[in-house]
């Protein structure tokens, strides 16, 4: 069995252990589903796909960004990455989607379900913990530094 394979499993029997719903594509060792999260957005899609190398899970935001307010999600964007130690915000400023990205490097071993949660959970909750600042920004009446810092004053 590739080690792909045993990433993948691993990733389900964590989803499945939780009663999640889910869409699987074996093939490509891609799995997605939606979260609602307690924040201004409500909700976010996660993706997650394993590889011989790595697991990488993403929370992207239901909302792209507007050309005209791309400056300052960036900025909202870059002020919460800074200090971050297991994943980051991105943001595609040729269409605006933003997500949440964790890596987790496991070429030589199968993370046991501990390890699995805690990557898939933190993209998700991330997106929570700062969707309530993305928001204004992405409405256009956001203040980074003065979002930020409600955000992470829990």
């Amino acid at each position: 069995m590739a080690h792909a394979d045993l990433l993948y499993k691993r990733v389900k029997e964590y989803l499945d252990s939780q009663d999640w719903k889910y869409n699987a594509r074996d093939e490509k060792h891609i799995i997605d589903f939606g979260m609602n999260i307690d924040c201004k957005l409500k909700n976010c899609k996660v993706f997650i796909k394993c590889s011989d190398r790595a697991i990488s899970c993403y929370a992207i935001c239901p909302l792209n960004a507007d050309e005209d307010t791309r400056p300052v999600v960036a900025e909202y964007l870059t002020r919460a990455n800074y200090g971050l130690n297991n994943g980051n915000f991105e943001m595609d400023y040729s269409d605006g989607e933003i997500r949440y990205k964790t890596y987790m490097l496991c070429s030589q071993h199968v993370p046991d379900i501990k390890e699995v949660e805690l990557s898939v959970d933190l993209s998700f909750l991330m997106m929570k913990r700062y969707g309530n600042g993305l928001a204004k920004a992405l409405m256009g009446f956001g203040e980074p530094e003065k979002d930020i810092a409600e955000a992470e004053k829990d």
